[in-house]
């Protein structure tokens, strides 16, 4: 969940009812805390933070922090305990056993597969409370403090099993990811196994080589590293006093340096504007530019929160840069400031270096921008259906299809009505032998037609074009491995259009996606995160269908993602061409 950067969308001071909220579901969720155990986690007066925050994945999570560590975060109102937690109460959670390679690979993102799981005697009573869905730590041979936090997919029964396989905990946080690294980053810390008592002698050994923790690769954006932890298999005392040999030196990368509050946001703005200021359709609300950009350019393990810095405000910290010439402020509705102007040709624009942390961010972040919400995500194995163009017979023509055994109400494909014509005229000798193209009316033809101007003749293409204006349209949609669903009426196109609201904001609607399959509401989450707009999904106003209203003018970008990825054919979509201009 957190082995990749996650995006923070907002970071405040947490306000008494949200922090009422946090503590009663701490003690819901954790019976086995005491009163006092629950006032030092969520502290009553001190100063704690909320983060929301969008992962990798999509999931978004509320990140608590007392002092300078994370300690709780909840994803869809589950609570979860973080490492920094879970090492001052080790016994919070029924603790999974696991051998020290396997640390490696749960560092980098796998879950804790059954065969991986240490089920001992001396262990057992760690996961009592182990159920399926509870929440769970997992720990390394040798030492109880938690290396990881997760969702139990066997139970203790399960575990307990000879031959046990699948997957036995979904990882939701482990060491060295990117929500530790969000903290003072601790080291983990050793709790020595009560059980181990074979000698002192081997006893003092163990101890010294779980002290062995070496982060080989810490980087500010995507925390990966190698963690060695020094315990063993449980075997014999010769196993455990077996000499090893000296580890080959790996490169390490300073942890990151200490910046002011006052410094990630300049260095945030600046970012902002140098990457994105050629590119902001102006005027744009400042609270929109901060969220969208400012934020966006802050690296992942640092927390920007305005109110910490000397500017106390939003508004001051942007007077500022407009004295300075970076940007133009106005107030376009009363009680509302835009940005009118970016001025990227300033000079301090122009001379200023990016921080390397910061520069890396955004090189990453360009990077994994489609990786951050793969197509899968989107619509799983999507293919476009084959559509097909029906007429249905009516009771005018139905004169002419009864003959070919079709009935009032069926649907039918032009190909059929041409067919159905040229069948009907090849038997009643209706073509003209002087000019093959003409085709004489008899009373059955002159029925379906029933025109005020009577003709005794009609051109082949003529007659089948006064054949179908009498039949009314439906269409036929079949997906792959499944049967065809006919529907009466016109087949609507993918259809993106852009509308003004009030203050003068754009917004852009997409109708229809239903008709071909595709989830709306997939679709706007992809689109919210990957443009960075807020989306909301609403029905049609006959209540048959949704309707997709996305922020701003996004008809640019909806253009590569129905015809890249969805491949919906150009002649099913409709309001590509109000792809707004390039500014010169």
């Amino acid at each position: 969940m957190f082995r990749k950067p996650y995006k923070v969308k907002t970071s405040t001071t947490i306000k008494g009812s949200e922090r009422r909220r946090l503590r009663t579901l701490v003690e819901t969720s954790y019976p086995n805390l005491t009163p006092d155990d629950v006032n030092k986690l969520v502290p009553n007066k001190s100063e704690m933070n909320q983060v929301k925050a969008m992962t990798h994945t999509g999931s978004t999570a509320m990140l608590y922090y007392s002092g300078q560590n994370p300690t709780f975060f909840t994803i869809e109102d589950r609570c979860y305990p973080t490492l920094y937690t879970l090492w001052q109460y080790p016994k919070l959670l029924p603790l999974v056993t696991t051998g020290r390679p396997v640390l490696d690979k749960i560092t980098n993102g796998a879950d804790l597969m059954a065969p991986g799981v240490i089920v001992d005697e001396r262990f057992v009573s760690e996961l009592d409370g182990l159920a399926v869905d509870s929440v769970c730590a997992v720990r390394i041979w040798g030492n109880k403090a938690p290396v990881a936090v997760g969702v139990a997919l066997l139970s203790k029964e399960d575990l307990c099993q000879d031959g046990v396989k699948g997957k036995a905990v979904q990882i939701v946080h482990a060491y060295t990811d990117t929500l530790w690294s969000s903290g003072d980053q601790q080291k983990l810390p050793l709790v020595p196994d009560d059980v181990i008592d074979d000698s002192e002698d081997d006893s003092a050994e163990l101890v010294d080589e779980l002290q062995e923790v070496k982060i080989s690769e810490v980087s500010v954006t995507d925390v990966t590293a190698e963690v060695e932890i020094g315990g063993v298999e449980p075997g014999t005392v010769e196993d455990l006093s077996t000499e090893q040999e000296d580890p080959q030196p790996t490169q390490t990368i300073p942890l990151t340096p200490e910046y002011t509050m006052d410094d990630i946001l300049y260095n945030s703005f600046m970012a902002a504007i140098k990457t994105s200021g050629k590119k902001i359709s102006l005027p744009v609300l400042t609270s929109t530019f901060y969220s969208s950009h400012v934020l966006r350019c802050c690296p992942s393990h640092l927390t920007l929160d305005v109110k910490k810095t000397t500017f106390k405000k939003l508004s001051v910290f942007l007077k500022k840069m407009q004295k300075e010439g970076m940007v133009q402020i106005k107030e376009l509705t009363k009680g509302v400031e835009s940005i009118i102007a970016i001025n990227i040709e300033n000079e301090t624009a122009k001379s200023f270096r990016l921080d390397p942390i910061f520069k890396q961010h955004l090189a990453e972040e360009k990077e994994k921008k489609v990786e951050e919400v793969p197509t899968a995500s989107i619509q799983s194995n999507y293919k476009f259906p084959q559509v097909t163009d029906l007429h249905v017979v009516s009771a005018q023509v139905k004169g002419l299809f009864e003959k070919y055994n079709f009935r009032k109400g069926d649907s039918i494909p032009g190909t059929t009505v041409k067919e159905v014509l040229k069948r009907y005229v090849k038997e009643n000798s209706l073509q003209n032998e002087n000019n093959k193209r003409i085709v004489t009316l008899d009373p059955t033809l002159s029925d379906c037609i029933a025109k005020k101007d009577f003709k005794d003749h009609m051109t082949w293409e003529e007659l089948q074009e006064a054949i179908v204006c009498k039949m009314p349209p439906a269409y036929q949609v079949q997906f792959e491995d499944n049967p065809p669903v006919v529907k009466k009426g016109k087949l609507e196109p993918i259809t993106v259009t852009v509308d003004t609201r009030t203050g003068n904001k754009k917004v852009t609607l997409v109708h229809n996606l239903d008709t071909y399959g595709i989830n709306p509401d997939k679709v706007a989450h992809h689109v919210q995160v990957a443009v960075a707009a807020s989306t909301s999904i609403t029905p049609t106003q006959n209540g048959k269908g949704t309707v997709v209203l996305i922020q701003g003018n996004q008809v640019k970008y909806l253009q590569k993602l129905f015809l890249e990825i969805f491949k919906v054919p150009r002649k099913h979509l409709q309001g590509l061409e109000n792809v707004p201009n390039k500014k010169k």
